[in-house]
């Protein structure tokens, strides 16, 4: 979130821009009908009757039971002249109906919150959390216990930097950058109102957080919206990209890819292998878009410019691509996250724009996106600044949150979005995985489906993350689109220890859970 000035002067830009003349094409005709059925809005209180300045939504599942719960950090009203902080809010999933829930150590805590990542950083079996605030104010390292009386609370790591360091924290993401079986931290500093260096934590062992300081994921002076973790080179260890909205006159990179050497070693690789061409990006998403088994990146960009595609071509480099629609749509895009919103065997794209519609794009199978041009989504203002996908009502597709945060003046606060995908055409398999040597939440472990379709053998690939869209996290369990398959050829997980193990699947349409072997 801005301040009120940074607020006033995205509003001014982005207006500008909209009256420059932006075009926006008409969607196709299969695409409209598409979005007429695809999503429904629902009318789910009190998540979608709560009125707050949203910072970040996550789905994760907190409790164990198999379905996703979920986070919302309210920082402030940042339209207010005196922001004061508010509370996150915690809805537990009861079936499918979201229902608040106070939890000590979670929710009683005042602060400007912006953005979470989950985890289960110390390795004892259930999620952690790490919460990133604004405003010059300490961050919150937040462990899972049980008490006495068996109630789940969360209490506040209080030692070394990962407690201590404070700046104005946007957003946070997690992987175990190192490979040592814990979870490690990156945190973006500056976004929209600031510049800064960011901070990178490695857990040295679940309990302890060492602050890294002399590499450049936290040497270069930045202004930093999203970053995001994959292992684009395929080579096991998890690399990271920093979407900053430094100009480049200014010394800075606005796409930053950090090549993981290992041993907490990054090499910030060059325009040769990453066109630096974005135009304010502001946040980040990994997806494998053309399904040839390598993460390709998509840039949301600020104040009515061009988000950007950039294909992986196998080699530790990318190219600028036409992406179709999801790269000539103008709008002031805060958030972007992939899935398969269809269940045919590709990923799909969600937008969440400021000021304007929200947008789903379909893709083609080649990486190629078209626009559903209508239904919930295109009749909607949205003032999105994050999002995230997550079966919540575990029908087998994924659905959409929006978060949004306020556009009018003094308590002008927005509800947030939460979008039913009603398509459910298309088998489907939920992949849930449990580390034993590598991490227990498994983050960076990559799953590989194969299956047959139209007579040939079909890949898929997904890695376990804790960033979507921005300020934002997705569910861990990884969801498949199997189209009109009715069985999986073989699936093969390389988790983050670097062992190898293929599963059989016995049926689709089912949640996979499978443990690391000893």
């Amino acid at each position: 979130m801005a301040d009120a000035t940074s607020f006033r002067l995205q509003t001014a830009v982005f207006i500008a821009a909209v009256f420059a003349g932006a075009a926006v094409a008409a969607p196709s005709a299969d695409s409209a009908a598409a979005g007429e059925r695809m999503f429904v809005r629902v009318d789910a209180p009190p998540l979608t009757t709560d009125r707050a300045s949203t910072g970040g939504v996550s789905f994760i599942d907190y409790d164990r039971d198999g379905d996703a719960d979920l986070l919302v950090t309210n920082g402030y009203d940042v339209s207010s002249e005196e922001p004061a902080p508010q509370e996150n809010v915690f809805y537990e999933n009861a079936g499918g109906r979201f229902e608040t829930r106070e939890i000590g150590g979670l929710t009683d805590l005042d602060g400007f919150s912006s953005g979470s990542a989950w985890a289960d950083f110390d390795n004892d079996g259930d999620l952690d959390t790490f919460i990133a605030n604004q405003r010059d104010q300490e961050n919150f390292l937040l462990l899972q216990e049980t008490s006495e009386e068996g109630a789940r609370r969360f209490r506040r790591h209080g030692d070394g930097p990962v407690a201590g360091d404070h700046g104005w924290s946007y957003s946070v993401s997690a992987a175990d950058a190192d490979n040592d079986g814990f979870v490690d931290l990156y945190v973006s500093n500056g976004g929209l109102s600031h510049s800064g260096v960011n901070f990178l934590y490695r857990n040295v062992d679940g309990t302890r957080f060492e602050s890294v300081t002399d590499i450049g994921p936290v040497t270069d002076d930045q202004a930093s919206g999203g970053a995001s973790w994959a292992d684009f080179d395929g080579d096991g260890d998890q690399d990271l990209v920093v979407a900053n909205r430094s100009a480049p006159e200014s010394g800075g990179y606005k796409l930053a890819l950090y090549r993981n050497d290992g041993g907490m070693q990054f090499t910030r690789m060059d325009a040769a292998a990453l066109p630096e061409d974005a135009a304010y990006p502001m946040s980040v998403a990994w997806g494998d878009v053309d399904n040839d088994g390598d993460p390709d990146l998509y840039a949301a960009s600020l104040y009515g410019l061009a988000n950007e595609l950039y294909e992986n071509l196998g080699d530790g480099t990318f190219r600028k691509r036409d992406g179709g629609r999801a790269t000539t749509d103008a709008g002031s895009s805060y958030a972007a996250t992939f899935g398969d919103l269809d269940n045919d065997g590709d990923l799909d794209l969600v937008v969440a724009n400021w000021g304007g519609s929200s947008e789903i794009y379909l893709n083609d199978g080649a990486g190629y996106f078209d626009q559903v041009g209508s239904g919930a989504f295109r009749r909607t203002i949205h003032y999105g600044s994050s999002l995230a996908l997550g079966d919540y009502d575990l029908d087998g597709d994924l659905d959409v949150l929006i978060g949004n945060w306020p556009n009018r003046p003094g308590k002008g606060l927005e509800e947030n979005v939460l979008l039913e995908n009603r398509y459910a055409e298309g088998n489907w398999l939920r992949v849930s995985l449990e580390g034993v040597a590598s991490n227990r939440s498994a983050v960076g472990a990559k799953i590989e489906l194969y299956l047959r379709q139209d007579g040939q053998v079909k890949r898929q690939v997904r890695e376990v993350s804790t960033h979507a869209g921005w300020r934002s996290q997705g569910e861990l369990a990884q969801h498949f689109g199997l189209g009109d398959a009715t069985g999986v050829e073989k699936l093969v997980v390389h988790w983050p220890s670097g062992a190898e193990q293929t599963v059989s699947v016995g049926s689709v349409n089912q949640t996979l859970s499978i443990r690391e072997e000893n």
